[in-house]
């Protein structure tokens, strides 16, 4: 059974995690998905960062592995959405691609290139001109029905400038805590200090806005099945 979340704020990326985690570890469920058997899920479950700086999740059960974590953000930036960029870092990406060459939810390319405008520096222009803008959002799902094995998780970001801090909401439609959410924050709590250095301002909060956040089974270390929590 899922349960309904509730805006927690923490100051890490690994308290948030440390705590959704356990959260969801202790609903001991077994609810079929797409993606197989989940134990837990939560429903709209806001985090909010309040030291974006420290993006990185380093738990005692969950230790991001780094290589993956700076490749997938470089990914990101240099606006590629090509399959061999990013699996040199995880083959995982060559199963997921629709063609075998391209990356239908490359975030990267989703910003810079694929709607036919730079969104990225639209919205730092748009911020410039109009510091207390409400418009300045990156769109990264679009409402295609074209079939794909990869749909974007993250359906956009929200740039909010305010009393000299740049803040950042991220609004996602599905987040694994295992392998979605470490990267996800790491990668867009970057995406917010970048933009906060190239506009000059401090940096804000980050808000993290998961529609399903959920844990599947097969992602639950046996010390934790053994009982060992957080």
């Amino acid at each position: 059974m899922s349960a309904i979340g509730v805006a927690k704020t923490f100051r890490t990326a690994t308290e948030a995690w440390e705590y959704w985690y356990n959260e969801l570890f202790q609903q001991g469920s077994n609810d079929d998905s797409r993606d197989g058997p989940v134990c837990g899920e939560i429903l709209n479950a806001v985090t909010i960062i309040t030291d974006p700086t420290r993006g990185i999740v380093n738990s005692n059960i969950r230790k991001m592995p780094m290589r993956y974590a700076l490749g997938e953000l470089m990914w990101y930036l240099s606006g590629s959405n090509s399959v061999k960029d990013i699996s040199k870092f995880s083959k995982v990406w060559e199963r997921l691609s629709d063609d075998g060459k391209t990356v239908n939810s490359a975030y990267g390319y989703r910003i810079f290139d694929k709607f036919g405008f730079d969104q990225w520096e639209w919205v730092k222009q748009e911020l410039r001109d109009n510091p207390m803008s409400r418009r300045a959002v990156i769109h990264i799902k679009d409402p295609s029905n074209v079939p794909t094995k990869d749909m974007p998780c993250t359906c956009l970001l929200q740039f909010l400038l305010r009393d000299g801090a740049l803040h950042l909401t991220v609004y996602m439609r599905s987040n694994d805590i295992w392998m979605g959410f470490p990267y996800d924050v790491f990668s867009f709590t970057a995406m917010q200090i970048k933009m906060a250095f190239e506009l000059g301002v401090d940096i804000g909060t980050y808000t993290h806005i998961a529609g399903s956040l959920h844990l599947y089974k097969r992602d639950i270390p046996k010390e934790a099945t053994d009982g060992k929590k957080v």
